[in-house]
């Protein structure tokens, strides 16, 4: 990457680091972010064997209170914000009046009428302009993302690293979080995460980011936790089916073809997009998210075309990898609901491989539930 490129880009305040153990640099939706540190399989393999420490600070933190902010979140998402306990999270959509998705993200319930959005880095100024756009009174919001930064240990060790910062850490569900003080300051702690591990995510100042960095890499040594870069991220995360932004959703995808109508609670509760997500509801979708596992070697990159058993295109693949874990090389995509049979083919380089739809995940699910 050259230097005029990169200074154009943002930087999380951990890229002092990145650059000093000559991390593998790109471009991540505006930020120079480290893809990897040792090699994408080596980081994936330890992430599921041991433990592994991500950068995750070009996440965006909005924060929303105020007397009206629980009515307000609550109308303007999919998930039924009722369900929240105080201190936990909640997968969440933002959806527009087309029912098709704006983001997808993670809601934390600070306190009444006190809550979090984490969203996606490529989105975070579309979704404030969203907020602000159907912002009503006794609403506040503000876009903390500039002065937080997010750190994420996951893996099987991960608890034992935790343990030694905070003892009470075990007593943390999934999907929950607590504010505990970490070396001199405070940091928001939720046990969750983006790889199908058991893991925490670390919210604190930009200041303290590299104290928390170093300490827990120094607190990792006896687990063999070593840091992580986002090519190992997507790879984990393929292998958990979980889907991207920008890969397996989009604001031309709906929640239900997306297989993600678990989080959509039309029975509950009001909502932007409400009315057309009913009538989305009453016919069965046209396509269908799929996870597939290739049968003759190949990676399928997204944009290939799916094929069925009569040379019919079916499909696209959204994303597709190589699974160091598996052993097997795998991927997501979207069929025509109709053609969900096996085999299916996929074309990679001019020829048509053998693939078998499989189901989510494709890994077992270490999260502790």
């Amino acid at each position: 990457m050259e230097e005029t490129k990169s200074l154009q880009l943002k930087r999380t305040p951990l890229y002092p680091y990145h650059k000093k153990v000559k991390a593998k640099l790109v471009n991540f939706s505006g930020w120079e972010m480290p893809i990897e540190y040792e090699g994408i399989l080596k980081e994936t393999k330890n992430c599921r064997n041991n433990c592994a420490l991500f950068d995750v600070s070009h996440m965006g933190e909005i924060e929303i209170k105020g007397k009206n902010a629980h009515s307000f979140i609550q109308y303007l998402t999919t998930n039924n914000v009722d369900r929240l306990e105080n201190h936990s999270l909640q997968y969440n959509l933002f959806i527009n009046e087309k029912a098709t998705i704006l983001d997808d993200f993670m809601l934390y319930h600070l306190g009444k009428n006190h809550f979090l959005c984490v969203v996606n880095a490529s989105n975070k100024d579309k979704i404030v302009n969203w907020l602000y756009r159907n912002k009503t009174s006794s609403v506040e919001i503000e876009d903390k993302s500039d002065s937080t930064a997010l750190l994420s240990l996951q893996g099987p060790y991960a608890e034992k690293i935790m343990e030694k910062i905070s003892p009470n850490i075990k007593e943390i569900k999934y999907v929950h979080f607590i504010y505990t003080m970490i070396a001199g300051f405070e940091c928001l702690v939720s046990r969750s995460g983006y790889t199908g591990e058991d893991g925490f995510e670390l919210y604190c100042p930009n200041k303290n980011a590299s104290i928390l960095w170093e300490l827990l890499l120094d607190l990792g040594k006896n687990f063999s936790l070593s840091p992580a870069g986002l090519g190992a991220r997507d790879v984990l995360r393929i292998e958990a089916g979980y889907p991207l932004y920008g890969h397996e959703i989009d604001e031309s995808t709906n929640p239900i073809e997306a297989s993600l109508g678990w989080a959509v609670k039309v029975k509950e509760k009001d909502f932007i997009g409400k009315e057309k997500m009913l009538n989305t509801l009453k016919a069965p979708a046209s396509r269908k998210r799929i996870g597939f596992v290739m049968e003759e070697k190949g990676v399928a990159r997204q944009g290939y075309a799916i094929y069925d058993t009569k040379n019919n295109c079916i499909g696209t693949v959204t994303s597709g990898t190589y699974s160091p874990n598996l052993n097997k090389f795998i991927g997501m995509g979207y069929i025509n609901s109709s053609s969900i049979e096996n085999p299916i083919y996929i074309e990679i380089r001019g020829k048509l491989l053998r693939a078998r739809i499989d189901k989510f995940p494709f890994i077992k699910i270490n999260t502790k539930r």
